[in-house]
Parts: C-alpha cells; structure tokens; sequence
C-alpha cells in the first residue's frame, strides 16, 4: 500500500478498553457476539438434520448418505479454523506492537493462502469426489445422496475460505459485531432455504447443499462488505504486490497447527466410536445425542477463546504481561461461571429433552446419564481450551496443539480404553476417561500459562514479532 493504517482508527478495540480499561466488560464485549453467532450455527445444525430427515421418514439413506460426509466439510471448516485463527493472532499482535507494515499486507496474504486452498480443496472433491465417498463405506442410496450432497456443496468451500480470511482480520482487531452479523446472517438464509429448495422444489439433499451454500455466500458478502465500507482500519487494494512471503509464513506458522489439531480430533471420533459400539450399539447413538447438545454447554469456551486471542495477542504484542495474566484468570472465573450454569441447566433438563429425539428408553437412559456425568467436568475443559487460545495468541502453536492433543487423544483415548479393558467400567468408563483427561490437562495448562507469562516477564520467553525486518514493497518486486 502507498500509506499506512493508523492504528488509532480502529473501531474496537480502542486504547482504553484493550490495554488499560476493565477487564471483565471487554472480555464480554467480545466473546457476546461470537456466542450469539455460534448458538446459531448449532440452530442451523439442528434444523438442517430435521429437514433432511423428512425427504422421507421411511429412508434412513438421506440423513446415513449426508452424515458420512462430514468428515470431508469437517476438512474444510478445520482449514479455514485454520485461516481464521493464524490471522486472528497474527493482527492483534501487530495492533499490539503498531506494526502497520504488517497489516498493510494481512489481507492479500491471507486471500493468496485462501485461494491456494480453495482450488486444491475442490480439485480433490470434484475430481475424486465419487472414489472418496466409496472408500468411505456408501453404497447403494447412502452412496447416490452422500455424492449429490458432497458435489452440491463442495462450492462452498470457495466462501468459507475466503470468508476466514476477512473474519480472522475482524476478531483480531476486536470487531467481533461483524462476525456475529455474518454468522448468524448466513444461518437464518440457510435455514429459510431449506424448506424451498428441499420440499417445494424437490431437490432433495441437493437442496440442503445449495441452501447451505447461498448461507455462505451471503455471510462471506457481509464480511466483504465491512471492508468496503471501511468499517475495519485494515484497507484491501487487491494489489498482487501486497502479497507476502513472510506474512504467508507467519499465518501458517499458526494456523496449520490449529488445522491438524481439529483433524486429529476428528480421527479420535472414529476411536471413541470404535470402543463405545463394542459395548453396545446403543450407547453410540446415545453419545451422538449428547454430542449435539454438549455444544450449547462448550460454546462459552469457544466464545471466550476467540477473545483471548484478540485480547492476549493486543496486549502481548504491547509488552503488558501483567495485565494478560489477569485477562486469563479472569476468563477462567467467568467462563467457568458460565459453563457451570449452562451443565446444571442442561442437567436438570436431560430427562425432558432427549425423549423428543428418541422413544428409545435405552437410548434416553444413556444419554441422560452421560449428561450427569460429564456436564459439569466441562469446567475443567473450559479453562484447557481458553489456555491453547492463549499460546495462539502469543504467536505460539506447538503448546496450543499439544493441550489440544493431551485433552482429546493423548489422555482422553488411552485412560477411557484403560477404564472400560482393564477396569470393566463399560460405558461409564468412557465417560470417566473424557473426565479425568480434562482435569489432567488443566493440572497442566494453567501452570504452564502461569510460568510462561513469568518468563515473559522477565525476558527469558519471547512473544512472536509479527515480522523480524519491516516489510516493504520490494519482497515482492
């Protein structure tokens, strides 16, 4: 760009809340919207589910066919998390540090990596789309459903990514609004869409897929349209010489981590649903049950993550070690608060809400005493996943991606075997290795954080500049 951003104009955060303000209300003000937005992205799940079951009660190959592929969109949403997070953490610390240079040049570099991904992404699916959904198990309708979903949708991809891009700018900067608009923007189309496109024009899960693509066009329109209207203090030029190998690096530095460790999670479903099926069929359509409702427990986690990146990352890249500690304990308090509230509620209504998805009495048993079991130990993962936000967030992944990976596969997978082989638990002793790994890796990560914003402290430990040299225009002449 010809002329740097001015920091100062940023719209949030702005110098008093971010670095010197209360701590509470700004963790508030930040992690409110992307609650709202993913509460209705976990609507939209829901909904969609509901509508693809009633092409035809009857066929079970409509709601099997769409499940088995996603793991693939689960793919595509892990590298565009990816994306999301890696430029997240690289612009709160360039705000941080008032390294202009850096966010001249964010958003090019982070639309190059999107486009990379994007025609390698589809390539795969459109080219190998039939062979993949095979190895996968389909055949039969499963087979002709999961395709025609997978092929409809895959187009989406293009949007996700490229909606990353700019989102990750916005919750780095604090302008977590937006985001929210986005998301909940492309949600309610979505769900809108369903019922035409499936029922009224007849097209089936293939009108799933297109709905959810159009909720995504119209969500990556939003965001785009923050910029235009100069509402972000970063400018987009379109400018190929704007583009930065180094930028590129550092964006990838911290969002392929993040990547890896959503799909690793993903390959620990198979694992668990391994052991849970081995001890009764039941018990897995149970734990699937739960998982949809665990969420709405989880999402204040998630919520408050992305603001410690946003916050962390601002305040790191200023030098305010003191005050990032505090921001941390006091995600910890509140979340914690927070989650508790949300698993006594989700407990108290466990007996009511799941006979409305199953008149299975085996089924609503497991899932109710799931629920009793694990709500409240979520706590406990509460403070594990806001501690990984805090060493994205400092330009660290490796840490991130190792609680990731300690909390899901590493304790979570071999203690729940232990429990269930060794101490004949059965179920329950599925649920007790997801418990005790949880506990373990908080005994681990907040010691962790603690000695590292010590070292911080004292020099021993440095935060990630967002670049070694100033970048210029010439790395790419």
């Amino acid at each position: 760009m010809s002329e740097n951003v001015s920091i100062e104009n940023t719209e949030i955060p702005d110098e008093e809340p971010m670095f010197s303000g209360p701590i509470r209300p700004l963790l508030i003000r930040l992690s409110l919207p992307i609650l709202a937005g993913m509460f209705f992205q976990l609507l939209y799940n829901i909904v969609d589910t509901w509508f693809v079951s009633r092409i035809d009660l009857t066929d079970p190959s409509y709601v099997g066919g769409v499940g088995l592929i996603f793991p693939l969109i689960f793919l595509f949403i892990a590298l565009g998390n990816g994306i999301m997070v890696g430029i997240s953490s690289l612009v709160a610390r360039a705000i941080g540090e008032k390294n202009s240079s850096v966010l001249d040049r964010t958003a090019e570099s982070g639309l190059f990596i999107a486009l990379v991904i994007t025609i390698l992404s589809t390539s795969v699916a459109f080219i190998f789309g039939k062979p993949i959904v095979q190895l996968m198990g389909a055949q039969g309708d499963y087979f002709v459903h999961g395709y025609n979903y997978l092929l409809y949708v895959t187009p989406a991809a293009l949007f996700i990514f490229f909606g990353s891009v700019f989102i990750g700018i916005l919750q780095g900067e604090g302008l977590m609004k937006h985001v929210m608009n986005g998301m909940i923007l492309g949600t309610v189309i979505n769900i809108i869409l369903d019922p035409v496109l499936i029922f009224i024009l007849e097209m089936d899960v293939r009108g799933a897929a297109i709905a959810t693509v159009i909720g995504q066009i119209a969500s990556f329109i939003y965001v785009l349209s923050v910029f235009l209207k100069n509402r972000s203090s970063i400018r987009i030029e379109w400018k190929l010489s704007n583009i930065s190998s180094e930028i590129m690096k550092k964006i990838i530095l911290i969002g392929l981590p993040q990547s890896m460790g959503m799909m690793l999670m993903a390959v620990s479903f198979f694992f668990f649903n391994h052991l849970v099926v081995s001890i009764d069929p039941l018990a897995l359509t149970a734990f699937s049950l739960f998982g949809r409702f665990e969420q709405l427990v989880l999402m204040p986690a998630f919520a408050l993550s992305a603001a410690v990146v946003t916050i962390v990352g601002q305040n790191a890249g200023r030098g305010l070690y003191d005050r990032t500690w505090k921001v941390m304990t006091q995600a910890y308090i509140w979340g914690m608060i927070v989650v508790l509230a949300l698993a006594v509620s989700m407990i108290l209504a466990a007996k009511s809400i799941y006979p409305l998805f199953s008149n299975i009495p085996e089924v609503i048993d497991y899932a109710v005493r799931q629920t009793y079991t694990l709500e409240l130990f979520y706590i406990f993962a509460l403070v594990g996943i806001v501690n990984r936000s805090f060493f994205q967030a400092i330009g660290h992944p490796l840490p991130a991606l190792f609680l990731t990976l300690l909390r899901t596969i590493l304790l979570s997978l071999p203690i729940s075997y232990l429990y269930v082989l060794s101490f004949d638990m059965g179920i329950e002793g599925v649920w007790w290795g997801l418990n005790t790994a949880s506990i373990l890796t908080l005994m681990v990560s907040i010691p962790w954080v603690n000695i590292t914003v010590n070292r911080l402290k004292k020099g021993t430990f440095k935060v990630q500049k967002t670049s070694e040299n100033k970048i210029t225009g010439e790395e790419n002449d």
